[in-house]
């Protein structure tokens, strides 16, 4: 009987346990350069727990150095005027990571763990403060915002040029002073409506189906609109009992007609619709530097009547105010989607850290297609659903948008209204939704104007 080769066995071994170590090895790096942030800001991470001494935290500002949060030895504390501090409640976070926020996404900075191993034990020893975070807010203009919502809901603002965030609200808000004494079981106000909250678009994704019609030259459909149509066997109906008679494809933008873009989107089909909505960044998911944001969602059935209501901006249509808000952005940006940032700066001293710098996040869309609709949003705010939100001094360009749902059995509206200010002076994209507040002309389209008026008087 022939005796085994141990020796050559164990080199075999060998080679096996060490192509399996270099092999899992190179998986760790892949998976750290990919996902280490991301994993770094998740209050979950034991490091952070452990690590983070409350009283060696770095202070948190505004654009203008507005204090929003600082430790007064182990405690936290955030800004005095009590509206202002719930108005930036959910951007900044709490310590306690129940609202994810700065004061999580950029705890690396705010505890100096980004400075490497020895950095981080000479802070510790030394009882220095880590780095101080600027956020591209005007906690001023949050607290306008803030102040001026009747409805729960999302308001997000940002420099379509850039991608800085200049506002960004949820309401119900919550106070981080006192945030270790609030019992509210069910999460509702720490949930950041902006990047978590999903909604139906209603008529605001009218700009998505054009873009559609645009893309396939399908423009010179013309309909005679009695309020409601069948389409697939079934009832699509528009908002206007009476309907709006002779549309055309640029009259059924300003005016919103929901007959036309239902028969519209039938002829587009499905393929078409959905290689669209993959262009404006719905089912992608986000995976942004300085935020957490929950995917839209658009799917299709194979049905033409569902297919028609999700050409609407209905079916199983869904989307995040901030995503509403990049759509609109591409558009007036001519195309091309910037990736939207709330970190401005780090600073450990006089030292600079981290600066902001733009990051092109994707083209959804062509210049040609892009102008065209800017021109539709245009007419729209001039003599279509969206008058309320034409402030002078400035180009409005914009979009309405009534979303229902069904509350308890009863058919309810949220209010929807994005658009953007067509000046090179002024370059800001705005997404406004308020829960259960009616048709988007009557609500969320005048808030949006005041906003726009009030970013002016601040000199944006």
């Amino acid at each position: 009987m022939k005796k085994p080769n141990i020796k050559k066995n164990m080199q075999g071994m060998l080679f096996i346990f060490v192509a399996m170590f270099c092999v899992l090895g190179g998986y760790l790096l892949f998976i750290n350069v990919t996902y280490g942030e991301e994993w770094f800001s998740t209050p979950y991470n034991p490091r952070i727990s452990t690590a983070n001494n409350i009283a060696n935290a770095g202070d948190i500002y505004d654009r203008n150095g507005v204090l929003l949060a600082h430790s007064e030895g182990s405690t936290r504390h955030y800004a005095q005027d009590a509206d202002l501090r719930r108005a930036v409640s959910h951007t900044v976070g709490d310590v306690y990571g129940k609202s994810l926020g700065a004061e999580t996404y950029f705890a690396k900075y705010l505890y100096g763990h980004d400075r490497g191993l020895l950095n981080t034990i000479a802070t510790a020893a030394s009882g220095t403060s880590g780095g101080d975070v600027y956020l591209t807010i005007d906690a001023r203009l949050c607290e306008y915002i803030y102040d001026n919502m009747d409805y729960n809901g999302a308001v997000v603002l940002m420099d379509y040029t850039t991608g800085e965030v200049l506002a960004s609200v949820s309401v119900p808000t919550f106070d981080p002073e006192n945030i270790e004494n609030d019992d509210d079981e069910t999460g509702s106000k720490f949930l950041n409506r902006v990047v978590q909250g999903r909604y139906a678009p209603g008529s605001t994704m009218k700009i998505v189906t054009t873009a559609a019609a645009l893309e396939q030259g399908v423009t010179d459909m013309e309909i005679n609109c009695t309020g409601s149509a069948v389409v697939g066997g079934e009832t699509v109906t528009c908002p206007t009992s009476s309907g709006h008679g002779h549309v055309d494809f640029t009259s059924a933008f300003v005016r919103s007609c929901n007959i036309y873009y239902a028969e519209l989107s039938v002829r587009l089909g499905g393929t078409a619709m959905m290689r669209n909505a993959d262009k404006f960044a719905f089912n992608y998911e986000f995976n942004f530097q300085d935020f957490n944001m929950l995917k839209s969602n658009f799917e299709l059935s194979g049905r033409d009547y569902d297919l028609a209501w999700a050409g609407v901006g209905q079916y199983k249509d869904l989307v995040t105010p901030m995503h509403n808000m990049m759509i609109t952005a591409g558009i007036a940006n001519g195309g091309t989607v910037m990736e939207p940032k709330t970190l401005l700066e780090v600073k450990y001293g006089d030292r600079t850290a981290y600066s902001f710098s733009p990051s092109r996040f994707r083209d959804e869309t062509s210049p040609a297609i892009a102008d065209t609709i800017s021109e539709l949003m245009r007419a729209t705010v001039d003599h279509g659903t969206a008058t309320s939100a034409d402030i002078g001094g400035v180009t409005i360009n914009g979009k309405t948008g009534t979303a229902e749902y069904v509350d308890g059995g009863a058919v309810k509206n949220h209010s929807w209204f994005v658009g953007f200010s067509d000046d090179p002076q002024h370059p800001y994209a705005i997404a406004v939704i308020l829960e259960g507040a009616g048709f988007g002309s009557a609500h969320a389209t005048p808030l949006a104007g005041q906003i726009f008026s009030k970013a002016l008087d601040l000199g944006y």
